[in-house]
């Protein structure tokens, strides 16, 4: 049963009620004050007893608090009746009047009891409804009628004790049919809290009942005052009701209600049958009351029989409004595409849909009406599901679990089986079919598996977080591991330090992004973060705000290791770093080239005369020297942006290192050790030897200026294969064979800023007035402009190491050409075309190449160059032609003045070619091309040997 602890107070107010009782007792005896005291008492425990059954009301709900409520105000008026006898007997020292008020509520104060035990125990709101109105005056009338027939009118006739032994019978007689309506509707009730409720009013009126009777008939036989222990036989019923009141709680929502049914024919004459009787009784009671009472008799009937007609009318309405509810019910059952059965309180079906039908493979649900449970759902396994089954119902009321009913065909089908105890003893069976579901939970499976299976192979992690930077991760993909170098356990654990891992120069990034994601923004930040081992990686974190599985708003994202991206992308940068220094330099060559070329070429002839005077001599020389370093200084340049041009050959590197080595030798510090080691068996490449031996010369003197205090200088070769491996460490490599050249020093090295800058051009870490900062730069563009790489590998006081990998070829060597004689002078009476823009440079090549015994012809551009070729009558035997002009290239204009002499010769010149005659930065063949800026000697020596070739066909 279900009830609460004696609550400590009221166990407290109990027990002084009971010693106070005693203390009356023993110290004021039946006096004044004893019987004063006394009364308190009998009415401070019905005012206890009330308040307790009023508490219980609040606890409870519908019939519940309707019954507590009624059976307070019974408590209360024994406890007003109690008071006003206790006046009467006190202050005006006599008993009330049979026809009193206060004898009145005594003798009925047990209607509401009556009332409680009446009460429709199906009901769900805790107001009085007109049906409970009508039989609360059904009740009243009946009381009354009883109180005054049977009581009142007999006293008029009888002595004080003959009056007493009346009023004990008809007390005796009331307490015993409360106590008995009481049991019956305890034994009748099929909701447990109404058996519990009826049972704890026929057992209060069984204990107040037989106290009743004993202090009544001691007070009739014996006249026994107030004030003695036959106080407490009124006392302690009401304390008792008081605990029962305050201990009872409702039982769970399990069985707590009794839903809306249809009542048969029986039921109805059952929950009627008081009230058929009571205007029975009525009828017979107004017989007995004399004809003077004609009108009151009439009076009484009348409203009693109203009463009850309007009742059987209320209970027909309702019974069709409960039969259409049931009608509607029965019709959505049916509609329902779950199957719905009812089971009697035997456990045999009295109702079933045809989902049910449907899902058992039956064809009608009438298949199914009549049949026990056990025939209908065969479980499987049945007999760990039927003990699962009772044991939910004994426990809980009703069991829930996924199970297999077996069809008559003998296939089987998964379903949601619940099944709930209703309160007439049946049980409601509900199946829904998992068919669908468990095909779709197995595609679901499989979908998350197969994301599963890609989210962690792919390179990047995925995760789940809350949001803010020191929240709390959910899950991390195992990639952390090989990304980052930490264990997902590991990871998860110090996940909420996250700030502490990002590079302190990209968190104010990181956090800009994570205020803005909280603004409805995804969540993208680029940044640097630490790895367990301490190496910074670059990461690329992208996610999303979404809802977790408890509507806490969590961070859905991924991050891609984007080290070797950014590394790629530094290098673009630095590329079109180069890319823009090498355009410059480009565009600036052609000018300064041919300013140099006029510098040089005009000091040469200058220097050249014999009459000139010493003084000027010399200062010549120093103009002619510093045209030389000039025009150095723009070969490194255009070496340096790829845009020289090359006149490659199939090398032997061991050949030209050991070429070099005694040359190197020298310009070494005695304090150098210089080491050469060269490989056997070395592989060829293909690139322009004069280029080689000045990148050998660069690196070789960079690596001396890096120990000024002295130490090791190695340069060797080797064969290398660069595997796959090695080129996503070094991402613009292309696997294959290659020839490594490598230099080496333990000097001061270099630390990794300084690395980064190490080509660039003017890039120095010389004192000011030691180099131009050239000497590398020129290093990387010949190397990039041979095909080939470049990495240096430097720490800080460790020393650095330059490797040079150019692509391996099979070729042979060329044979080295025969040193010839020099021929005998020849006389230069040949006709040259002088296509040149710049007038300085014009007029030197002419004044060169007459002095000389050639024929000149100029033109300032090629259209002017055009009209000279066609209309000059005679043979021009060489085109000597500027390559980049206005225009029209000098390329160009040799195809179109070709076309119509074919015996022409073509030599370029150009400071800068800009790819017109080279394929990147190598001469194509066929062409005589000579570089600006140029000597008078190297003009007139290019052009005698192009005018002795033999014209191409």
């Amino acid at each position: 049963m279900a009830f609460r602890r004696v609550p400590r107070s009221l166990a407290l107010v109990a027990l002084s009620v009971v010693i106070l009782h005693a203390l009356t007792v023993v110290f004021l005896g039946t006096s004044w004050y004893g019987s004063l005291f006394g009364n308190s008492l009998q009415i401070f425990s019905s005012f206890l007893a009330a308040a307790m059954c009023f508490q219980a009301a609040r606890r409870a709900r519908g019939f519940g608090r309707s019954f507590w409520t009624l059976v307070g105000f019974g408590m209360g008026a024994w406890g007003l009746a109690d008071f006003g006898w206790a006046y009467c007997e006190l202050f005006l020292h006599s008993e009330p009047l049979p026809g009193s008020l206060i004898r009145f509520l005594f003798d009925t104060n047990g209607m509401f009891f009556v009332m409680a035990i009446f009460l429709n125990q199906d009901k769900q709101e805790s107001r009085v409804d007109v049906p409970e109105a009508l039989d609360f005056v059904q009740i009243g009338i009946l009381f009354f009628l009883i109180y005054f027939g049977a009581y009142y009118l007999p006293a008029m006739n009888l002595g004080y004790k003959g009056a007493l032994e009346r009023e004990f019978q008809v007390m005796t007689a009331g307490t015993s049919g409360i106590f008995l309506l009481a049991l019956l509707q305890w034994r009748r009730s099929v909701v447990r809290e109404a058996r519990q409720l009826f049972g704890g009013l026929a057992a209060y009126i069984l204990l107040y009942g037989i106290l009743a009777t004993i202090v009544s008939s001691l007070q009739v036989d014996h006249e026994a005052p107030t004030g003695t222990w036959l106080d407490l036989g009124w006392t302690m019923p009401l304390l008792c009701g008081a605990v029962w009141a305050a201990t009872w709680q409702p039982i769970a929502e399990v069985e707590a209600r009794a839903k809306k049914r249809t009542h048969t024919l029986g039921e109805i004459l059952v929950n009627n049958a008081m009230f058929f009787f009571a205007p029975m009784v009525i009828l017979i009671q107004v017989a007995q009351l004399g004809p003077g009472l004609k009108a009151v008799r009439f009076t009484l009937l009348g409203i009693s029989f109203t009463c009850y007609a309007v009742r059987i009318c209320l209970t027909q309405f309702r019974q069709q409004q409960d039969e259409e509810m049931v009608r509607r019910q029965s019709l959505a059952m049916d509609s329902s595409v779950e199957g719905i059965g009812i089971l009697d309180d035997k456990g045999v079906h009295s109702y079933a849909n045809s989902a049910l039908a449907t899902m058992l493979g039956l064809d009608s649900p009438e298949r199914i009406i009549g049949q026990p449970w056990r025939v209908v759902y065969a479980f499987q396994p049945i007999g760990e599901t039927e003990s699962q089954v009772r044991k939910g119902l004994k426990e809980c009321g009703k069991w829930t679990g996924s199970i297999q009913l077996r069809r008559p065909d003998g296939s089987r089908i998964p379903v949601e089986f619940h099944v709930a105890r209703m309160p007439d003893g049946g049980m409601v069976c509900a199946c829904r079919d998992l068919t669908q579901h468990q095909e779709a939970e197995k595609a679901r499976d499989e979908a998350e598996a197969k994301y599963r299976l890609l989210v962690e192979h792919v390179n990047a992690i995925t995760y789940i977080a809350e949001i803010g930077i020191h929240g709390r991760w959910f899950y991390v993909s195992p990639q952390v591991e090989d990304i980052l170098g930490y264990t997902v356990e590991e990871w998860l654990v110090v996940a909420p330090q996250w700030d502490q891992h990002i590079h302190p120069d990209d968190l104010p990034l990181v956090i800009t992004a994570e205020e803005q994601s909280q603004n409805g923004f995804p969540f993208q930040a680029e940044f640097r973060v630490r790895r367990k081992d301490g190496r910074e990686v670059w990461l690329s974190d992208t996610a999303v705000i979404v809802q977790g599985s408890d509507s806490h708003p969590v961070m859905e994202g991924i991050m891609v290791d984007i080290t070797e991206r950014k590394a790629l992308e530094t290098q673009l940068q630095q590329s079109r770093k180069m890319e823009a220094v090498g355009r410059l330099a480009g565009g600036i060559a052609h000018d300064f080239n041919n300013l140099l070329t006029i510098i040089s070429g005009y000091t040469e002839l200058a220097l050249s005369r014999p009459s000139l005077p010493g003084e000027v001599h010399a200062d010549i020389e120093r103009i002619e020297n510093a045209a030389g370093r000039a025009a150095a200084l723009v070969r490194q340049l255009l070496a340096f942006s790829r845009k020289q041009v090359l006149q490659p050959k199939i090398l032997d590197m061991n050949k030209i290192v050991l070429n070099l080595d005694s040359l190197l030798r020298r310009l070494m510090d005695e304090r150098i050790e210089m080491v050469t080691r060269v490989k056997d068996d070395l592989g060829k490449v293909k690139a322009d030897p004069a280029q080689v031996e000045q990148v050998i010369m660069n690196l070789v003197v960079n690596a001396r200026d890096a120990m000024p205090e002295g130490g090791r200088l190695v340069v060797e070769t080797c064969n290398a294969e660069l595997d796959q491996l090695y080129a996503v460490d070094h991402v613009t490599v292309k696997p294959g064979r290659y020839v490594m050249l490598a230099v080496s020093d333990n000097g001061v090295g270099m630390d990794r800023q300084t690395v980064a800058h190490i080509f660039e051009p003017f890039f120095t870490t010389k004192e000011a007035g030691r180099g131009t900062g050239l000497g590398l730069s020129t290093v990387y563009g010949i190397v990039k402009q041979s095909g080939g790489y470049i990495w240096v590998y430097s720490e800080p006081g460790k020393g650095s190491t330059f490797k040079v990998y150019l692509p391996r070829v099979d070729e042979i060597p060329e044979a080295a050409r025969a040193v010839q004689s020099p021929a005998r002078p020849q006389r230069c009476t040949e006709t040259i075309l002088i296509v040149e823009d710049e007038e300085a440079v014009r007029e030197l090549i002419q004044t060169v190449l007459t002095e000389k015994g050639y024929d000149v012809i100029t033109s300032l551009d090629p259209q002017h160059a055009e009209q000279i070729a066609a209309r000059f009558p005679g043979e021009i035997h060489l085109l000597l032609t500027d390559v980049v002009m206005p225009g029209t290239s000098g390329r160009e204009l040799a195809a179109r003045i070709s076309a119509g002499r074919r015996d022409m010769r073509v030599l370029f010149m150009s400071g800068y070619t800009d790819n017109v005659i080279t394929s990147g930065g190598m001469l194509e063949e066929g062409l005589a091309f000579l570089q600006k800026p140029f000597s008078p000697a190297a003009l007139v020596q290019k052009v005698r040997e192009v005018l002795s070739q033999t014209p191409a066909a």
